[in-house]
């Protein structure tokens, strides 16, 4: 899942129009974004920290295992592409960078975007709620 968001997004959308794929994916690139970020330090080992990430990724994405975009020695980035808005039928792609911050801190940025047509449905800023509060939990 190297792709940029965009691509993603556009895949989705495809697939979730069937047959009026091509033109779904096509009218796609001219949606406006719907993105929603925050950075949160959570009080885990980076490890632990790690371990939770993936927990909540994998729920948003009902089960399946989120995507690694990039491995550093103190810096993952995990990504998943799961449902948002009116029955989880807006795709929606969240990004999570988890850094070591010390020896019990880890940081940790949370990136959610989706398109937005006609009807604002906000789901890139209420998927990064969820996943805060998940996170909190």
């Amino acid at each position: 899942m190297k792709q940029p968001e965009d691509e993603l997004l556009e895949e989705a959308l495809g697939r979730v129009a069937g047959q009026g794929r091509l033109g779904a994916k096509f009218t796609a690139r001219f949606l406006k974004n719907d993105i929603c970020e925050f950075d949160r330090e959570l009080p885990l080992t980076f490890d632990l920290a790690l371990e939770r990430v993936r927990m909540v990724l994998a729920e948003l994405a009902r089960g399946a295992n989120p995507a690694l975009v990039k491995a550093e020695t103190d810096r993952v980035t995990l990504r998943v592409l799961t449902g948002g808005g009116a029955l989880s039928m807006n795709p929606v792609v969240v990004t999570v960078d988890v850094t070591r911050n010390g020896a019990r801190t880890a940081g940790v940025h949370v990136r959610a975007i989706a398109k937005e047509g006609l009807i604002k449905q906000h789901a890139g800023q209420k998927t990064a709620e969820r996943v805060a509060v998940l996170l909190g939990e």
